[in-house]
């Protein structure tokens, strides 16, 4: 889902105060990162091992991301960040607000900004492996002047060789794979898949209601039941934002014999690379099937 729920003047007022006055208190202060998406905390924390403090503040796999309000204790952590990392493209906003209300400057690494995607557009960057590649880099550029961060160079080195390497893996699915089509329930991957030049045969309407959680309209969904019997490659589906629409699609893929692929907005574990790597895995496991890849 896109859309966002935002907060009151009140409300924002009551975490602002809360959080900058728990802020002011603590000293001396220690160095804090705290990420909006587990994503992006999961690879600081590849990035700087234990010589920071990591923060993710939407951990939970079984919550839906896009319902999440700011609290007084996301406020009372975003008080004491050193670095926040934001994911952008209106996924976060609530974050991008704790920070702008904090009192105090902060170091900011926004993914969308790296990615030049603007606030509306597909949010989930945390798919792309070039949005990863990016992220790191970034991040390794702004802390490289610690003294404290004696490992960062090789660690980041070491990162980015892994991250680079799924970027192999989707180039490689790109060169055989062109123009196979495949179907999404949303568009949780569609950066991965944009960029592997697959074709996402649901009606881009479709993907967005769902996305935005309203109802699509009948022609869509019919669109989309009929792409699903004519055998694409694959489905994928969010199974963190499950819905009535989201069940009848998964089970005309089912009927139809078509893979279904279950991903979540939320990574569990601690490997970003992993848990990417993962889904890359599935979707080279089901294009063997079809034929294009070996």
């Amino acid at each position: 889902m896109i859309l966002k729920r935002t907060l009151s003047a009140v409300a924002l007022l009551a975490l602002v105060t809360n959080g900058v006055a728990l802020g002011a208190n603590a000293a001396p202060k220690p160095f804090v990162v705290v990420s909006g998406v587990s994503e992006w905390g999961a690879l600081a924390r590849q990035l700087i091992g234990s010589n920071a403090t990591v923060i993710s503040l939407l951990s939970d796999p079984n919550a839906d991301p896009h319902e999440h309000e700011a609290t007084i204790a996301d406020a009372a952590t975003v008080a004491r960040a050193s670095v926040v990392l934001e994911n952008g493209a209106g996924y976060d906003t609530w974050l991008d607000q704790l920070v702008g209300a904090r009192g105090s400057t902060v170091s900011i690494i926004n993914v969308a900004t790296l990615m030049k995607v603007s606030s509306g557009a597909n949010p989930h960057l945390f798919y792309s492996p070039r949005a990863a590649i990016a992220f790191v880099t970034s991040l390794t550029s702004l802390l490289s002047h610690r003294h404290d961060f004696a490992t960062l160079a090789q660690r980041s080195t070491r990162l980015l060789h892994r991250l680079n390497a799924l970027q192999d893996a989707v180039s490689a699915i790109a060169r055989s794979c062109a123009g196979v089509k495949v179907a999404a329930t949303e568009d949780i991957t569609s950066y991965l898949l944009v960029d592997a030049h697959l074709h996402i045969v649901t009606p881009e309407k479709l993907r967005l209601a769902v996305g935005n959680g309203i109802d699509p309209s009948i022609r869509d969904l019919a669109t989309a039941l009929d792409q699903l019997k004519r055998h694409p490659a694959f489905l994928v589906d969010n199974v963190q934002t499950t819905t009535p629409l989201t069940n009848d699609l998964t089970a005309q893929a089912k009927s139809s014999h078509v893979p279904v692929i279950k991903v979540t907005e939320t990574m569990r574990g601690g490997d970003y690379v992993g848990f990417l790597g993962g889904v890359i895995a599935g979707v080279q496991r089901d294009l063997r099937t079809e034929g294009c890849l070996r």
